[in-house]
């Protein structure tokens, strides 16, 4: 019992990093012209984390635990980082809310344009989070939204085992 917990924190930790990792890819920096900005490294992190997440939460009760073992590190990082840029604990307190709320919005808005398979919407939700409404070559944003289509298929065909193990890339 005790060691199925702790191959599922080892696990979630591998995971989490593999999505850092590729969060910082510089073709979502170059080529999609995300901005290489505190803001846009967030935006990255939360879409490869609810590209994750979404994937996960299709094997049930292993893959919602393990969910929410990553989002928890996520935030706990979050957390560590804002603290280690010198924030007080009120104003982390704050920040941390907001990031959430941002979470979970981007969550439901992304996760919805995966279930109906909606390019077009999730370009615009791109445009509105990560671009900030900034003006953007609508082809990258599209470009970027069917990118991420296909890391979400590749990821869809990934044995369950695999992904609860995080043997898996993007």
């Amino acid at each position: 019992m005790f060691f199925k917990k702790k191959k599922y924190e080892t696990v979630s930790n591998d995971i989490y990093q593999k999505i850092v990792n590729f969060s910082r890819n510089k073709i979502f920096y170059t080529k999609y012209n995300v901005p290489d900005t505190i803001d846009g490294r967030f935006d990255m992190l939360v879409l490869m984390t609810i590209i994750v997440v979404h994937r996960l939460s299709k094997i049930k009760n292993q893959g919602i635990e393990l969910s929410q073992k990553i989002f928890d590190i996520v935030f706990k990082d979050l957390d560590y980082s804002l603290r280690e840029l010198g924030a007080g604990d009120v104003s982390v307190a704050n920040n941390m809310k907001k990031l959430i709320s941002s979470y979970m919005g981007r969550q439901k808005i992304y996760v919805k344009a995966f279930k109906n398979e909606d390019e077009g919407s999730l370009a615009l939700a791109f445009k509105n989070n990560i671009y900030r409404n900034k003006d953007q070559n609508k082809n990258t944003t599209i470009s970027l939204s069917k990118n991420i289509f296909i890391i979400n298929k590749k990821l869809d065909l990934i044995d369950d085992k695999k992904m609860l193990n995080g043997d898996f890339e993007f």
